[in-house]
């Protein structure tokens, strides 16, 4: 009888991780489209997995979140989470993190590049850099004061090959501010699609100038039947990504429960 009620809740679990993973997918696309990053930085975001970057110090970054810079001072712990399991199967991947500038701001010279490690591998979730080609040294964000929110974006790649030849100009030199264009880049390096990413936000000072405004994500809308995409409304209940399951999953574990204590007994 218990193995029966094992076979029966087992795929009820398998579909609200799913489900809630597919929410997080969502949630993540809109955000980077709210906050300008698509079309900016990216002509478009379709995550097929969740990234999540931990800095000494705290917990997990919430996209977006507004970290003071003396937290970022050293790379970050990132974990992937696949919709599914053909996601990561890919061997290498590539690394990269990106200042896109406060929204509203551009720059001809491109973004601020802090990061890119071709050859790095997943493991039990984790991003692993061991072994890999560091391109451009981790240097943590340095906003110029009064310059903004800085957007910085971390982003990985699947890599079409075991290995990636820098394109001409990386890495970059140590007196160069560092300026790339990231499009640029991944077309030059031809590394492959991009399959997730998160960002968060760093400031120094007070604006100089008003920055253009985001939209925030309603979860309200996101994988409702005939919705067309995230909505960018500015009512309605807004999406706080901490990367753990939603309250659906809280309410079948009560379920399960009982059926749980059996199996123990």
């Amino acid at each position: 009888m218990v193995f029966s009620l094992l076979l029966l809740t087992s795929p009820l679990v398998h579909a609200t991780q799913f489900d809630n993973t597919t929410l997080e997918l969502e949630i993540i696309r809109a955000r980077f489209q709210g906050a300008g990053l698509v079309p900016y930085l990216l002509a478009n975001f379709t995550p097929t997995a969740l990234l999540t970057a931990t800095y000494t110090g705290g917990g997990i970054v919430t996209p977006g979140q507004l970290l003071p810079k003396s937290r970022t001072r050293t790379a970050p712990n990132l974990t992937v989470t696949p919709a599914n399991m053909t996601t990561l199967l890919h061997e290498k991947y590539t690394l990269v993190m990106v200042d896109a500038w406060a929204p509203g701001y551009t720059d001809p010279r491109g973004q601020i590049c802090h990061w890119i490690v071709n050859g790095v591998t997943v493991q039990d979730h984790s991003v692993l850099t061991h072994g890999s080609v560091v391109v451009e040294q981790y240097r943590g964000p340095a906003p110029p004061s009064g310059s903004g929110p800085h957007r910085y974006a971390i982003l990985l790649y699947a890599q079409q090959f075991p290995t990636v030849s820098p394109p001409q100009g990386f890495p970059i030199k140590n007196n160069d501010p560092g300026f790339c264009h990231l499009t640029d880049y991944v077309k030059a390096s031809n590394i492959g699609p991009l399959i997730a990413g998160t960002y968060f936000t760093v400031e120094e000072g007070v604006a100089t100038f008003t920055p253009s405004p985001t939209s925030p994500v309603v979860t309200s809308t996101l994988l409702a039947p005939g919705s067309s995409g995230p909505s960018t409304s500015t009512t309605g209940t807004t999406a706080q990504h901490n990367g753990a399951f939603s309250s659906s999953s809280n309410y079948l574990t009560i379920l399960l429960a009982p059926f749980l204590w059996l199996v123990a007994l």
